[in-house]
This record gives structure tokens, C-alpha cells and sequence, in this order.
């Protein structure tokens, strides 16, 4: 009945303008794509789930014959050979909310879109706080000139080389900037498929942050952190991390010991780079404050460099630092970056802020485990309610909107206001 539904949206969305398929027909390099619709026209039915009056509209990523290729050479098989859901699952990943347009992909600091996943293998990033659904998966889209910084005006947009949109385990494929038009809101063109997001230490490997995935091994809490929803894991690099996480040392025992260091650099949520404002404090999973700096481009948590970010897992995301996060004074003026002092001598570990002795809910926000299989207590983790000074990621969605300056608000009402119109003509018609 609901494929049904589907594709009677599908077949009468022409109605309005042209489907998708007759959209991307155009193209010859798009051909294996329309062929893949063809084939399985409930998946087709599918990308116009959301297509109805006053709906948010929809970017979809449609990958190239060279995409179809690199799949196959890549993974030894064809991606028609796979199942309906799983194909179904990939298609969702590829469907962005809002229609996004070229002028959206110049963000300076990138942009952080959510998608049509909703799969819960996929999908953890946290439960929203109304009806309890589960978030949508998002992707990260940068321009390469945006990227290294160099600004971009209005007039420079169809300049724009490519676009890289990151997804599951640091993955990367390139865009094309300049947007085709459809009855739901706009494709682009892709030269490879997306990556479906795995879950955090397998994430954390393929980032080549094995330091901190041996970590959590090594303290028994890799089944509790793999287990949370809405977690965020700022890593530091192998060569900073490696030699605490290979010790023999203190593993569990105080919060100088190997897992709570862990805990330290785990945040309740989902955070992306854009969600890092300067001047932010924000609160680690033991309670210690974390102090946000941007500075010529770059961002520091404390004294650690984010060198790499926004691998995303399917409750969250990593993050590369540069060394292990030194202890911010808190007995200063914390409020500007200026009058931060870092503590870099781990004898001088301050006691973190009063919070509650209860681990933070899954419902709002996982947490890496506070105690591990045999039952070692480190400092009890806290959520950003703890303090009003405490910045965490907007409760709805990425804590960045989809479109700068409000864009999917306007897209919104953009489109009720097509299908308004629409509506009419087709009145006086009769």
C-alpha cells in the first residue's frame, strides 16, 4: 500500500514539472542511473516520499556511470545486485533535505545537510525531542575553495570546481556545482556512491585513529560506546594517544587513568565542525570544560587542533586532534580565548564542574560507558543541561541549519507557494 502511494506521487508529479527520471533522462552520463530507477520503480516511487503540498523539497545526489563503475571495480559486484532495502537505504542517503542551491554550497566553514536516512542501523545520532523519531543522517559538503579559505562572491559561484561531500567512514566523493532542476527540488551530479555510516570505533579505524578504538578495548567500554546514540569522539591522533593507550598503566583508576582521559574527549551529541563557535564552552563527558577558538581557519578545543573532522558514524561523529586536550583553568576568565590557561601538566588535573551522579540518557545522547565490565567508577558523565554555560548542538536536526540564512524555511515556503499556483491553474482548468 505505501509503495503504491508512492508511485502514484511518482506518476502524477509531472503534473507540477518533470520526475526525476525525465529530468536526469537528459543526461548521457546518467544513463546507468535511470536504468537502476527503471528497474526497481518502488525505489523510484520512494525519492518523492516528501513531495507534497507545503513539503520540504529535496536535493538528490545522483551518481554517474563513472560512480556505477567505480562501485563495481570497488566491490567486486554491481550495486543492482544488492538488495531493494539496501539499495533503498543508499538512495535515502543520496535524497537531501532542502533544495540546495549552488550559492549554498560556498559556506566558508562547509555544510552540514541532513538526508532521507532514517534506517536505525544507520541513523543514531540521537532522538529528537518531540515525537521521539530518530534523527536523519546528514553528509558534509565542502567546496574545495572554501576549503582553503579563499572567499567567494556571488559572481564567483559557477567558478566553483567541485564540491566534496564526505559520509559514512570519511568517504568522499566529488559534486558537480551546477544544479539540474526537478518537480522535487534540484539533483547534482556525483562521481560516486555514498558511504552508509558504520558505527564509531569502526569509524574511528578507518580514520586510522586506532589509538582510541584500542582504547576503548582495552578499558572493556567498546560495546557501551559502540551502543550509544548521539555521540560525538574528539580522537587524538595515533603518535599523541598511542603511548597512554598502550600502557600498562593506569587504566580505570581516577580520572587521570586511561578511560577517563577517553571520557574527556567524548561529547553528548552530535557535533560537526560547524557546530564549534569561537568562544564556546563545552562540556566533556566527565564533566570538564572544553573551550572553542577559531583562529586564521583553524579550531582548537583547548590547546588540541581539530586537523581532521567530520568522519561521520551512524550516532554521531569524529574528530581528529592533533594531541591529547590539555585541562582549561577554569579559575580565569574563560569567556574570551585571550584569558584562557591551559593546564598542559596532568598533575595539575582541576575537579571538574558539580553534576549530577547520573550517566547521561541515550534518549538525548549516548555517552562512552562511565564505568567499564568490571565495575571501575570514573567521574559520573553529564549533559550540557548541567550549566548554563555549556553550549551543545541544536536539540532539532545538526545544530546547523541545511542552507545558511534560513534557506529551508524559504525553500519551504517557496515550493507551498509552486504547489499553490499549481493547484489554481489546475482549477480554472475545469
Amino acid at each position: 500500500m505505501e509503495y503504491a502511494i508512492f508511485f502514484c506521487l511518482f506518476a502524477t508529479a509531472a503534473v507540477h514539472g518533470q520526475t526525476l527520471l525525465n529530468a536526469t533522462a537528459r543526461y548521457p552520463e546518467l544513463s546507468n542511473f535511470n536504468d537502476l530507477l527503471s528497474s526497481f520503480p518502488n525505489l523510484a516511487a520512494g525519492l518523492l516520499t516528501n513531495i507534497s503540498a507545503g513539503a520540504q523539497r529535496q536535493t538528490v545526489l545522483v551518481p554517474s556511470n563513472q560512480a556505477f563503475t567505480n562501485y563495481r571495480q570497488r566491490n567486486g559486484a554491481s550495486v543492482s545486485s544488492l538488495s531493494s532495502s539496501d539499495l533503498g537505504n543508499i538512495l535515502n542517503y543520496h535524497t537531501l533535505q532542502g533544495a540546495l542551491s549552488s550559492s549554498d554550497l560556498e559556506q566558508p566553514s562547509g555544510l552540514v545537510s541532513e538526508t532521507a536516512l532514517r534506517n536505525s542501523t544507520y541513523a543514531r545520532r540521537e532522538n529528537a525531542t518531540d515525537a521521539g523519531d530518530s534523527l536523519p543522517q546528514v553528509v558534509y559538503l565542502s567546496s574545495s575553495d572554501t576549503a582553503s579559505g579563499r572567499k567567494i562572491s556571488a559572481r564567483q559561484v559557477n567558478a566553483l570546481s567541485s564540491v566534496d561531500v564526505r559520509s559514512g567512514e570519511g568517504n568522499e566523493v566529488e559534486l558537480e556545482p551546477t544544479p539540474g532542476n526537478w518537480s522535487g527540488g534540484l539533483f547534482y551530479i556525483v562521481n560516486g556512491f555514498l558511504t552508509l555510516p558504520v558505527n564509531q570505533t569502526d569509524t574511528m579505524d578507518a580514520a586510522n585513529l586506532t589509538s582510541f578504538s584500542r582504547g576503548l578495548a582495552r578499558t572493556n567500554v567498546t560495546e557501551g560506546t559502540n551502543a550509544a546514540k548521539g555521540l560525538t569522539c574528539l580522537c587524538p591522533r595515533n603518535e599523541a594517544l598511542g603511548p597512554l593507550s598502550n600502557s600498562n598503566g593506569n587504566l580505570t583508576d581516577g580520572p587521570g587513568s586511561l578511560l577517563a582521559t577517553l571520557t574527556r574527549h567524548g561529547l553528548t551529541g552530535s557535533y560537526y565542525s560547524t557546530n564549534f563557535t569561537d568562544g564556546d564552552l563545552i562540556q566533556s563527558q566527565n564533566g570538564y570544560p572544553i573551550l572553542v577558538t577559531r583562529r586564521n581557519g583553524s579550531i582548537f578545543l583547548n590547546d588540541a587542533q581539530l586537523v581532521s573532522s567530520n568522519y561521520i558514524a551512524n550516532s554521531g561523529a569524529v574528530h581528529a586532534l592533533d594531541r591529547i586536550m590539555g585541562f582549561l583553568n577554569t579559575a580565569t576568565n574563560v569567556t574570551t580565548p585571550a584569558n584562557a590557561s591551559i593546564y598542559t601538566n596532568t598533575s595539575n588535573i582541576p575537579t571538574p564542574p558539580a553534576t549530577s551522579t547520573a550517566a547521561a540518557s541515550t534518549s538525548s545522547g549516548g555517552a562512552i560507558p562511565t564505568s567499564n565490565a568490571t565495575g571501575n567508577q570514573i567521574v559520573a558523565s553529564a549533559t550540557s543541561s548541567g550549566s548554563a554555560s555549556i553550549s551543545a548542538p541544536a536539540a532539532s536536526g545538526t545544530g546547523a541549519a541545511n542552507t545558511s540564512g534560513g534557506n529551508s524555511l524559504k525553500h519551504s515556503l517557496i515550493g507551498i507557494a509552486i504547489v499553490t499556483f499549481a493547484s489554481m491553474i489546475a482549477l480554472f482548468a475545469l
